[in-house]
């Protein structure tokens, strides 16, 4: 019996050792390619690799279909607060020293309209950022219709820290809301857009 707690407690120790302790870490996001990914490798980058994906992986290679329905995208775009939600999850990235961070947001919606109160609402998000954040934060226009997120991060970090991040943002109203939104399929409208808030 003793032997047996003895071991469970070094697995315990090594488990705990390897989700606090900093990793080497990737993350890279691009619906062109249907791909959002973390890699990670443990223990300051000497140890086990770990790859976290938000997608699945049978994707791959194909664009995310609901990022290039027009109607749909444009709807969850306009969800309010949704541009501070992923503002505040981009400033605690930022704030782990990353030695790579870009991230670009297209846009093609098919209705100015939109286009521009989505754009609107991403830069008054960043209004308060620092300079160096806000420099690698893009909000552009995409050739494909709907819209496109690429981004890229490198950076060091607990497996633990990474997840919580994550974990708050997809658990944020807006992120419930937003992902609401794309599941539903919306019907067109000629009513004006309704206007994102952001604080």
């Amino acid at each position: 019996m003793l032997v047996w707690a003895l071991v469970a407690g070094v697995v315990i120790v090594l488990v705990a050792t390897l989700l606090l302790a900093p990793a080497r870490t990737t993350i890279i996001i691009d619906t062109p390619a249907s791909a959002a990914r973390a890699e990670m490798r443990l223990l300051w980058g000497v140890g086990p690799k770990l790859m976290a994906n938000a997608l699945p992986t049978s994707q791959v290679g194909n664009p995310l279909a609901l990022f290039h329905d027009t109607v749909r995208i444009g709807h969850a775009l306009m969800t309010p607060g949704i541009a501070d939600a992923s503002y505040v999850a981009l400033k605690r990235l930022f704030q782990l020293g990353p030695r790579v961070a870009r991230l670009e947001l297209g846009l093609n919606l098919g209705d100015s309209a939109q286009n521009l109160v989505v754009q609107t609402a991403a830069q008054a998000a960043l209004a308060a950022a620092p300079a160096a954040m806000r420099d690698r934060l893009i909000v552009t226009k995409c050739a494909a219709p709907g819209a496109e997120l690429t981004a890229n991060f490198e950076l060091t970090a607990s497996p633990i820290q990474l997840a919580q991040i994550y974990g708050q943002l997809k658990d944020s109203g807006p992120v419930r809301e937003f992902r609401r939104r794309l599941k539903r399929r919306a019907k067109p409208t000629k009513r004006p857009p309704r206007e994102v808030r952001t604080s």
